[in-house]
């Protein structure tokens, strides 16, 4: 764990961080401001741990409109503690979060048996495969007296079908200025099914049981296509980290803290930043503009930021960091960092 007295910082690394910021200044055109924001995650190191401990895995969303089953979710997790990795498509555990000119994986823990793995994703590559989508496109005329045409989904549909038809007309809610849902990629216009859903089964593929569905006095066309959609792979690793709670709490203690800030031992103009951006009637904020102040500098130091900041940043983007876990006065925070 970092302390005041342990700093990982070097003063060369600092006053080169220092320098990059001077353009970044610079390089945007105008004052920067500086924004600093905490998040309280636990006021003990197991509140902390708890945090990043995922004791149902289940509940991370497949990214398709309809979910994966649970069965599938837990055979993948299942899979990735007995062999230690895993490949599954649309489904994200583990993540990084953006720090600077670097990132860094948010903690993600299981425990089977007794024991805690730390999962990080180990990569990501983008595919296709070909699928069949459902969706609704706006209509360009009013459906004639031949067509059918329903207000949701039918009754007589199984509860899947029901739940794709749900889906698309969010979709159709989403899509404001009624552009044709031809105008994007297949995968972006409805629903995708799935490994874990059977078209075979489906009464709205290959052709849909209607052919309207009537929202709002606006009129969508039922489609059924099958292409090729891109899809995202991710890869998981698990290693094996602690066999009790307090071997994991002192593994996420010492390596995923970044520092303890103690008023006893910074300076004034720390200990107003940190009060500052961890008051709640402050919205947990602090801000300035401008160059940056010492007290700034000292404290995205002891977080790890600064020697992560670029020397330029293009004028319409900014600068972000996420998920610098430290302790103040008694209470244990994620800290983020951002600049316009």
């Amino acid at each position: 764990m970092t302390t005041a007295d342990t700093s990982r910082r070097a003063f060369l690394t600092r006053s080169a961080a220092t320098i990059g910021l001077v353009g970044l200044a610079g390089c945007i055109g105008g004052d920067v401001t500086y924004t600093l924001s905490t998040n309280p995650v636990g006021e003990s190191v197991e509140e902390l741990a708890d945090q990043y401990l995922v004791t149902d895995p289940t509940a991370e969303r497949a990214k398709f409109a309809i979910d994966y089953p649970d069965d599938y979710k837990r055979s993948v997790v299942e899979t990735l503690l007995a062999e230690g990795s895993v490949d599954v498509v649309q489904l994200q555990l583990a993540y990084d979060r953006e720090f600077g000119t670097t990132t860094r994986p948010r903690p993600y823990f299981l425990e089977d048996d007794g024991t805690y793995y730390s999962v990080v994703e180990s990569g990501r590559t983008e595919t296709t495969a070909d699928r069949w989508v459902f969706y609704l496109d706006p209509a360009d005329s009013t459906p004639s007296d031949a067509d059918e045409v329903v207000t949701g989904p039918p009754s007589s549909l199984a509860e899947t079908d029901t739940m794709v038809v749900r889906r698309a007309l969010e979709s159709v809610a989403s899509n404001a200025d009624g552009q044709d849902r031809s105008d994007f990629p297949l995968g972006d216009r409805g629903v995708i099914f799935h490994d874990h859903m059977d078209p075979e089964a489906s009464d709205l593929v290959p052709s849909p049981p209607f052919d309207y569905v009537e929202r709002d006095g606006d009129y969508f066309a039922a489609v059924a296509e099958r292409g090729e959609v891109e899809l995202t792979r991710y890869s998981y690793t698990a290693e094996q980290v602690a066999t009790s709670m307090r071997e994991l709490e002192r593994f996420v203690e010492r390596e995923t803290v970044e520092t303890v800030f103690e008023d006893s031992e910074v300076s004034s103009e720390v200990a107003e930043i940190l009060r500052t951006a961890t008051d709640v009637g402050n919205g947990r904020l602090y801000q300035e503009s401008g160059s940056m102040s010492d007290g700034l500098e000292r404290v995205l130091e002891r977080l790890g930021m600064l020697e992560h900041m670029p020397e330029e940043v293009p004028s319409d983007s900014s600068d972000r960091f996420a998920g610098a876990t430290f302790r103040y006065d008694g209470t244990w925070y994620d800290g983020s960092f951002w600049t316009r």
